[in-house]
């Protein structure tokens, strides 16, 4: 895939697998959406949750986005993952927006909850696919 085909698959909604490694080195991987802005990974999670646990603890992650269909195509993305306390309501609204568009987002995001989340930035050094 070129980086301008890589680009394009990353910007449309799809759900991917976060890896991260837990206590005893045991592998977190579960299903989160995401924003990419072509350089980094934005990802939403619960403030203490295991995915914010894991990142605090090792500063690294993977994500791995694939499209299923006709044909399988995926990339999996590995590097350093900081953590930023708190996310702004702008930040949340924005993924929302990417999956849900702007009106249902707009609803889902004014009920409040992100002044009880983290956002995840995952910054890719290796790809696979």
């Amino acid at each position: 895939m070129t980086p301008d085909d890589r680009d394009a698959f990353l910007r449309e909604p799809r759900t991917a697998v976060l890896a991260t490694s837990g206590p005893k080195r045991r592998i977190h991987a579960v299903p989160v959406w995401f924003t990419w802005d072509g350089e980094v990974f934005r990802i939403v999670t619960g403030r203490g949750s295991q995915k914010h646990r894991n990142a605090l603890r090792t500063g690294r992650a993977s994500l791995c986005v694939d499209e299923r269909g006709a044909q399988v195509r995926y990339l999996t993305a590995e590097g350093p993952v900081t953590v930023q306390d708190t996310v702004s309501y702008e930040e949340r609204l924005a993924l929302h927006t990417h999956y849900r568009g702007a009106e249902a987002a707009k609803r889902i995001v004014d009920r409040g909850g992100h002044e009880g989340m983290v956002l995840l930035v995952l910054r890719p050094e290796r790809w696979l696919g």
